[in-house]
């Protein structure tokens, strides 16, 4: 009996939460919208805007990430947001420490129009998108308030998933936007095995993410493992609780944790199954899982 009420009153509190956030978000759009421009951010360097952008592999949780934070009203979430910036990516791996200014421009360009509608709804901008990453040296450049939420993965679930899509078959659409090795790496490449080739994708693209974390105040960093992500609650709380925006219940939290994007194509071993020589290769190439808690 005890146990058929607390069931019911978990769904009550449930059904008044979706209500309350339902209420929230309708609020959210009969209010007036800022009277705000461009130019006026432009003219302000854009201090009036907090965004916050997540720095990831991609592979990573990052859409399940998006529906969490999208509970919220006071949040406006871009997972995919036009331009993409596929292309650019690359270039920025590879060029952004040498043009800095050409890369200001261009995330400034691609992404302003996004923040002034978030602003103007008074609502915090968050992207997801995996490709943000290497621009982030420059991102405070533009957006001086920028905060950062990085975002990682185990290794050998973002390998097997690469593998699994044909990352670096040459046959993978955004294989033209992936970063390759510059230098004597670049050399070895051609020989790498796939386990080799995403490995260093992982392991570089969260090296580059650590270069520019010790270059910041720590509070502007919030790191998150996907792991914790997809299983405690709470860990969604607290990234509520960094970004400033108040919180879903944690019932409300705990529904939407059931994973997205998940794949059902391809088949390769999970990492409990490979061979020993496998894991071994994967921990030379990808070091930093041992930092992360991987080893």
């Amino acid at each position: 009996m005890k146990l058929f009420i607390y069931r019911r009153l978990l769904k009550i509190a449930d059904f008044f939460n979706r209500l309350t956030r339902t209420a929230d978000g309708a609020a959210q759009r009969l209010l007036p919208l800022k009277r705000i421009s461009l130019a006026a951010c432009e003219g302000e360097k854009w201090q009036n805007v907090r965004p916050c952008f997540v720095l990831s592999t991609g592979r990573s949780g990052t859409l399940l990430l998006t529906k969490l934070l999208s509970l919220s009203p006071h949040l406006a979430v871009a997972h995919q947001p036009r331009p993409e910036l596929i292309r650019a990516s690359k270039l920025a791996f590879e060029r952004v420490q040498d043009s800095p200014e050409v890369f200001r421009e261009t995330l400034k360009s691609a992404r302003e129009e996004l923040l002034l509608e978030a602003l103007r709804h008074d609502q915090i901008f968050v992207e997801t998108n995996n490709r943000i990453t290497f621009f982030a040296p420059v991102i405070r450049d533009v957006f001086p308030h920028a905060r950062f939420i990085h975002l990682v993965r185990h290794p050998g679930d973002f390998v097997r998933s690469g593998i699994r899509r044909g990352w670096y078959s040459d046959k993978h659409e955004h294989d033209i936007g992936r970063i390759v090795p510059t230098g004597q790496a670049q050399k070895l490449w051609d020989a790498w095995t796939p386990i080799e080739k995403i490995g260093w994708l992982w392991n570089e693209t969260n090296q580059f993410i650590e270069e520019v974390k010790s270059a910041l105040p720590a509070d502007a960093f919030l790191f998150v493992k996907a792991e914790d992500l997809f299983a405690d609650a709470e860990v969604t709380r607290n990234i509520f609780s960094f970004l400033g925006a108040p919180a879903p219940s944690l019932n409300t939290i705990r529904k939407n944790l059931r994973p997205e994007n998940v794949q059902k194509k391809g088949d390769y071993p999970r990492y409990r199954d490979w061979p020993d020589e496998d894991k071994r290769l994967l921990f030379q190439i990808a070091p930093l899982m041992e930092k992360y808690g991987y080893g």
